[in-house]
């Protein structure tokens, strides 16, 4: 039996081959890659009674012009409450952001009336004095037993005094957000 013709030459050069194509890779520059998310919290259900809220800042009684004719004068506090509730296990805060069009006269606290009365603002405040005019929020944390209550009240206000017999209108929106 003869030996096979083997073709040493060529098989020396492979590890050659091998070798220098290895040398000639050159290092690259490192990549970073950030990878980012959030993860929020599941919502809470506005309560039925919540959803639509109609304060009558007159106590269905109307208000007597003169008695808002002093600049500073002011309608008795209506309290009301927006609730929330079934809450899910890990939601821990609770923030309602308030948004209208602002009182020209006082935008921290009040909105302007698209009533007929003149001179007149809608004031909305919590019930600890906070101002909730146009895109004041206020956080309300831990949350306890899956329920929030915002605990607020609205009233007339009139910087200037003067006001005149009408209608007092203004349309809030209270947005929620959660964590």
């Amino acid at each position: 039996m003869k030996a096979p013709n083997v073709d040493w030459q060529n098989i020396c050069s492979l590890p050659v081959l091998l070798l220098s194509a290895v040398t000639m890779a050159h290092a690259a520059d490192p990549v970073s890659i950030n990878v980012t998310g959030n993860i929020v919290a599941s919502t809470c259900e506005v309560a039925s009674d919540s959803i639509t809220k109609t304060i009558a800042l007159d106590g269905g009684k109307g208000i007597q012009a003169k008695d808002l004719a002093a600049a500073g004068a002011a309608s008795e506090w209506v309290a009301f409450d927006i609730n929330l509730e079934n809450c899910p296990a890990g939601t821990t805060s609770a923030k309602i952001t308030f948004s209208g069009t602002p009182d020209e006269t006082n935008p921290d606290d009040m909105y302007t009336n698209t009533g007929t009365a003149q001179n007149a603002a809608v004031q909305l405040q919590g019930t600890g004095g906070e101002k909730f005019g146009n895109g004041k929020s206020y956080n309300y944390s831990p949350i306890q037993n899956n329920a929030v209550v915002f605990h607020l009240h609205s009233r007339i206000y009139t910087q200037n005094g003067g006001v005149t017999p009408g209608t007092v209108s203004a349309v809030v929106t209270a947005d929620m957000t959660y964590q």
